[in-house]
């Protein structure tokens, strides 16, 4: 009697398993064929576009290199600013440059989201599900205007000291490597010390949380964040399937490295959001709304630093102005790794592109010694600096840190263009039809450097050029200097004005100082993983690297920047 018993058990228990199985293969595979429908009946099978090398990947390996290879740029050249690509399985996807189309669905943030799978990769690398960066709709909006106080122009002013504090820090570790004699031949990856400086700029700057990556001292949230942007993220068929079949990613293997960041945010994070509500609730009393129990602070923030900015929001009596704290969490996430990642990344570029254009560099040097660091308005001398400026739009111009983003059609349109194009039947098109769920790719990179709107020489690194920009690059809406680099409409980049801010004055402090240049004989490409990272093509397995030299500055013969400006010849980054 037990044995039958046993094996009805058993049986019983198979056949629940066996249930299960067919019924989440049958879930898996409705995705699947749901997917190749869509994409068999979407309009951008008519476009025009490069084979397909692959029935799985598509041209996606070959846009990871695009940037090393000019890929985009003979693609354009082959096909024209409007034309698709192959992505997973076949899929087609739209890729255009036209300004008018970018401009178009920039501008209609609801009907072009970032698609499920890019967001859920920003939640997995830290951002959260909850975080700005993830977010759609209304939950964006209400979460952006909660936000934007913290970075006004107005507040970033008032967080310079901050940015000089650290500058100055980083100059004086590089001026003691180029006076050591032991070290002195040889170059000195700026990446490292630049991700720690600025690790430790919006530690300080939004949270008031001492990372003190500098000064050499480690912190494991610190570490673990390195380590995820380290690792570049390789093509694989689970990557694939996850992709498309979202029940997949709960069987995903999560390293120990992203559980230990997320347990460290989570436990720093609670405790700075606990001190500072307590610093807050002190400050404006114990009054409390009698319905909700929350207290009562004025209308406007009487703290514009982002933590406090956050807190406050936390602890609003209005669902419209208040934040859970899982909330809260995620844009703590968010802003430590958009704060510190991209604009380490940035700035790398920025001192790549001048030791590759040394007489710019000096250029740029003899204008930042036009200004005494002991000026009472250094700030806004440096704000003014022309040079500074053109250096700055130049070099993110060529060296976007996101090179493109991405976007899904949640409904059927009929998107415009500027450039009207030939489809694969020979027939001209004035606008771009899509259907709901066609993926978009808006190639940031491509446009910045395109040749029919900044000429022939726009590969080159020639800050003059923003003396008088081409009226074509006025076409580009995006947040600054009519490049996409912080893209625009909506989901342009909040807090663009705390990196450029930043940028300005590292640049300051190192360049006036320092002497930047490389061996002609390294050559530099980019990898992927959320931002442009540099690495040694020859040495591409030894991880993210910039090898540059750095030695203390002479004094120039003192010729004058416009003077000289007229003589060089543009340097190629």
């Amino acid at each position: 009697m037990f044995a039958s018993l046993f094996v009805f058990e058993l049986w019983s228990g198979w056949l629940l398993l066996g249930v299960a199985l067919s019924v989440t293969s049958v879930y898996i595979l409705s995705d699947l064929i749901a997917l190749l429908w869509r994409q068999y009946f979407s309009p951008l099978r008519n476009l025009r576009g490069p084979p397909c090398p692959s029935l799985l990947f598509g041209n996606l390996p070959e846009m990871y290199h695009q940037e090393n290879t000019g890929l985009l740029y003979d693609w354009e050249h082959t096909y024209g600013s409007t034309y698709a690509y192959k992505g997973f399985f076949g899929g087609s996807r739209l890729m255009t440059t036209d300004l008018t189309a970018i401009a178009h669905i920039l501008a209609h943030s609801d009907s072009y989201q970032k698609p499920d799978f890019v967001r859920d990769n920003l939640a997995v690398m830290g951002a959260g599900e909850e975080g700005v960066l993830t977010t759609e709709g209304e939950v964006h909006r209400r979460q952006r205007r909660i936000l934007t106080p913290a970075f006004t122009a107005m507040h970033t002013k008032t967080l310079s000291p901050v940015f000089w504090e650290k500058a100055s820090e980083l100059r004086d570790s590089w001026m003691r490597l180029s006076n050591d004699q032991s070290k002195r031949t040889s170059p000195t990856n700026i990446l490292t010390w630049l991700s720690k400086a600025t690790l430790d700029v919006i530690g300080v700057a939004g949270f008031g949380y001492q990372f003190n990556a500098l000064a050499g001292e480690n912190d494991e949230l610190a570490d673990a964040y390195h380590l995820i942007f380290t690792t570049a993220k390789k093509l694989q068929l689970r990557t694939i399937l996850e992709t498309w079949v979202p029940l997949l990613r709960i069987f995903r293997p999560h390293s120990q490295a992203m559980e230990q960041a997320r347990r460290h945010l989570t436990r720093i994070g609670l405790q700075l959001i606990d001190e500072r509500r307590t610093t807050m609730v002190a400050e404006v009393g114990t009054e409390l709304n009698e319905k909700t129990r929350h207290p009562i602070f004025p209308s406007a923030p009487q703290h514009k630093d982002l933590l406090s900015v956050l807190v406050q929001s936390n602890m609003a009596s209005f669902a419209s102005q208040r934040m859970t704290t899982s909330e809260v969490l995620c844009q703590i996430s968010t802003f430590l790794i958009a704060g510190y990642e991209t604009t380490s990344s940035a700035l790398t570029w920025c001192l790549y592109a001048l030791a590759m254009a040394p007489e710019h560099q000096s250029l740029l040097r003899d204008a930042l010694r036009a200004i005494s660091p002991d000026s009472p308005t250094l700030d806004d001398d440096v704000a003014k600096l022309e040079y500074l400026d053109w250096v700055v739009r130049e070099a993110l111009r060529l060296h976007a840190p996101v090179t493109w983003t991405m976007r899904v059609a949640m409904e059927d349109d009929e998107i415009p263009v500027q450039q009207p194009f030939y489809d694969k039947n020979g027939d001209l098109k004035t606008v771009i039809r899509v259907n709901k769920h066609d993926i978009i790719t808006i190639p940031i990179q491509a446009i910045n450097k395109s040749m029919s709107i900044w000429g022939d020489d726009a590969h080159a690194f020639r800050p003059e050029r923003w003396r008088n920009p081409p009226e074509s690059s006025k076409a580009i809406h995006g947040l600054y200097s009519n490049t996409l680099t912080f893209l625009g409409g909506s989901r342009g980049c909040i807090g663009y004005r705390f990196a450029l801010a930043e940028i300005k004055v590292f640049l300051f402090t190192l360049v006036r100082d320092l002497e930047f240049s490389i061996d002609p004989s390294v050559i530099i490409e980019k990898t992927f993983n959320i931002v442009a990272r540099p690495v040694v093509k020859s040495t591409s397995t030894s991880g993210n690297n910039m090898p540059l030299f750095i030695r203390p500055a002479s004094f120039s013969s003192g010729v004058s920047v416009h003077e000289r400006s007229s003589q060089t010849t543009p340097g190629q980054a």
